[in-house]
């Protein structure tokens, strides 16, 4: 039986937006930005003076309405911009970042992410969670964002609960994971995934 394994990629520093381009444009030549209102307004200066004199053109800026549910994926869906973008560029956090990674996987659209805060790792997960009236469903996208462009003085002026969060939510892996498998024979994409975890504490501490 045959098996994919997508690890997400990212680039992080003060002038990442910078590489979009140059990552991005072997993916379509127009985008769509989606995420928190104040996500949006965070990222957008950045975006589009990094956009300037490229091939890529960002169709609009669109605020994901607050929340990861169906509705407002559909919703999203229905846009004519969202429709006609080769691309989705996801902001924020991580309920925008769900809907956006559903979304693209739904339209079967490239995405890529650009966290505004450091909170939990939804930007370079296939996992997306969505909310509903009396329940939560867990939506597995194919694979994750396609890159993460992480920018460090955008994370940086974020509240500093964000970062803690991040922080808490990153050191809990490693012991999470290690208890959740001891004792298991794991396949090989597994026990990458226990590897991995195992440097998660040491460097946060």
């Amino acid at each position: 039986m045959s098996q994919q394994v997508y690890l997400p990629s990212y680039s992080i520093g003060e002038d990442v937006y910078k590489r979009v381009p140059q990552i991005c444009s072997n993916y379509g030549k127009t985008a769509i930005v989606i995420g928190g209102e104040i996500s949006l307004s965070k990222v957008k200066d950045k975006l589009l003076t990094a956009m300037k004199g490229t091939d890529i053109k960002l169709l609009d800026f669109i605020w994901y309405r607050g929340n990861a549910t169906r509705e407002n994926i559909e919703r999203l869906k229905n846009m004519k911009t969202v429709q006609m973008a080769d691309m989705i560029f996801a902001v924020g956090g991580g309920k925008s970042m769900d809907t956006c990674k559903a979304l693209a996987d739904m339209l079967k659209k490239p995405v890529f992410t650009f966290p505004t805060i450091a909170s939990n790792c939804a930007p370079v997960t296939a996992l997306c969670i969505l909310y509903g009236k009396d329940k939560v469903e867990f939506y597995d996208a194919q694979k994750p964002a396609i890159h993460c462009f992480i920018d460090t003085k955008i994370i940086s002026n974020a509240p500093i609960k964000y970062l803690r969060a991040g922080i808490g939510d990153a050191l809990s892996k490693q012991y999470e994971v290690c208890f959740n498998t001891r004792g298991r024979v794991l396949n090989h994409t597994n026990n990458l995934g226990v590897q991995i975890a195992k440097d998660c504490s040491e460097r946060l501490l």
